[in-house]
């Protein structure tokens, strides 16, 4: 006997890709796009500052010099911060994306299989949220469907490593990052960091629409059903069996 795993109407879908495109457009045009002229924000800050010093400039005391120095000094200050700021809010962009997007589809999976019966409980459910992406992803292959084969799925796997380095900093997703997808911690050139860290990624606006574009692909590629043959035994990862196990065994009491 077969079981369908999921069923995914196209409606569903079409939302799914709307409110992706509505959160991708609205963070370029509300957040993103207030970047755009760091380097004459900066020079207009520097001027500023100029002005003001020049205002209380005192020929007995004061070095025109120095001041323009300082003016100088102040406005690459400004322009560092500032790019610093366009960094985060970039990875910010990034995180919301990627997170709403994970759990969206893993609130779909449990609302599906709850309906054929791999869901029968609490237990099953949470296992399914806290299970991380690598087994969800082997859980999804052995029921017959193998994400990583999706078109651009390699681009979702770098930016979940992007946002967990952003969220944690070093560890084994920067390790991995830097090992898979070496793109986003570019350790070549005379500048290259002796002791790799989180502060080292580098994400672009050309990685942002990447992900974008990724996380689009990923919802056209999700077929519109799901069937797995009933009579063959599933070797589910332990997270999951064991939840499944503890609410088969609270039914029965």
């Amino acid at each position: 006997m077969n079981r369908t795993v999921f069923q995914l109407m196209e409606s569903e879908r079409e939302e799914a890709v709307a409110e992706h495109r509505f959160y991708v457009e609205q963070a370029k045009n509300r957040l993103l796009s207030q970047f755009g002229n760091i380097s004459a924000e900066a020079d207009q800050v520097e001027q500023e500052h100029w002005d003001a010093s020049g205002r209380s400039f005192n020929t007995d005391f004061d070095d025109e010099g120095s001041l323009a120095e300082a003016a100088r000094d102040y406005g690459v200050a400004f322009y560092q911060l500032l790019t610093e700021m366009h960094d985060r809010t970039r990875l910010s962009v990034v995180a919301g994306m990627y997170h709403h997007w994970d759990k969206r589809f893993r609130r779909f999976l449990v609302r599906e299989m709850k309906w054929c019966g791999l869901v029968p409980g609490e237990h099953t459910r949470r296992a399914l949220w806290k299970v991380d992406s690598a087994r969800l992803e082997q859980f999804l292959l052995i029921l017959g469907l193998d994400v990583r084969a999706f078109p651009r799925f390699d681009r979702l796997d770098a930016m979940r490593l992007v946002v967990n380095v952003f969220k944690h900093g070093e560890g084994k997703s920067l390790d991995d990052l830097r090992q898979i997808y070496p793109e986003f911690v570019p350790l070549s050139g005379p500048f290259a960091p002796r002791y790799l860290d989180d502060t080292d990624m580098v994400i672009t606006d050309t990685h942002v629409e990447e992900f974008a574009d990724a996380i689009e692909a990923f919802w056209r590629a999700v077929p519109k059903e799901l069937i797995v043959d009933d009579s063959i035994d599933l070797d589910v990862p332990d997270e999951i069996a064991k939840g499944y196990r503890k609410d088969v065994e609270a039914s029965t009491r």
